[in-house]
């Protein structure tokens, strides 16, 4: 018992001490880097043309980053990007939804909360992992052409490894 009340009783100390000395974090970010934020090979025209005015950041796998073949179909809140590969369409959206009103309702409130988590979906033939940044609602989406039999729609490894490569290409946080 006394092993375990000395570093509870000293955690106590050091919460409160904290805790009493606490005020705004200042924080000095460093100053961004041009090199950096650029691609060393400009990304196709498809891409930037149709999403220099997104107002939301815009991700897609890293992959696929210099795909001249991808559709890009993008809004100042919204963004939808497509590429074909064999017997199998992925693509990433992503959407920020502007309500004037929320009705007061518990299962509304679950539904629109922020998550930092991925939720894995297959339904319909397809797979898809949905998630939230930056107050953005984001969807990676695999479509096959035989659902019940390619991994790509049947196990989460493929979407897993989609998002893991995700780097933002444009748009604005």
């Amino acid at each position: 018992m006394k092993l375990l009340f000395r570093p509870l009783f000293i955690s106590t100390i050091l919460l409160l001490l904290v805790h009493a000395n606490s005020g705004i974090l200042e924080i000095s970010w460093p100053k961004p880097n041009p090199k950096q934020e650029k691609p060393s090979i400009p990304y196709p025209k498809v891409l930037t043309k149709n999403i220099k005015n997104t107002k939301l950041p815009v991700y897609i796998p890293s992959h696929y980053r210099y795909d001249k073949k991808m559709s890009v179909i993008a809004g100042n809140y919204f963004y939808t990007i497509i590429f074909e590969e064999g017997k199998h369409i992925i693509s990433i959206a992503g959407d920020r939804t502007f309500q004037e009103e929320r009705p007061a309702n518990r299962d509304f409130e679950k539904i629109v909360k922020k998550s930092q988590e991925v939720e894995f979906t297959q339904e319909e033939g397809m797979m898809s992992a949905d998630f939230n940044r930056h107050g953005v609602n984001y969807s990676i989406t695999v479509e096959c052409e035989e659902p019940k039999s390619d991994p790509h729609c049947t196990s989460e490894l493929f979407v897993t490894n989609l998002y893991n490569q995700l780097i933002m290409v444009g748009g604005h946080p």
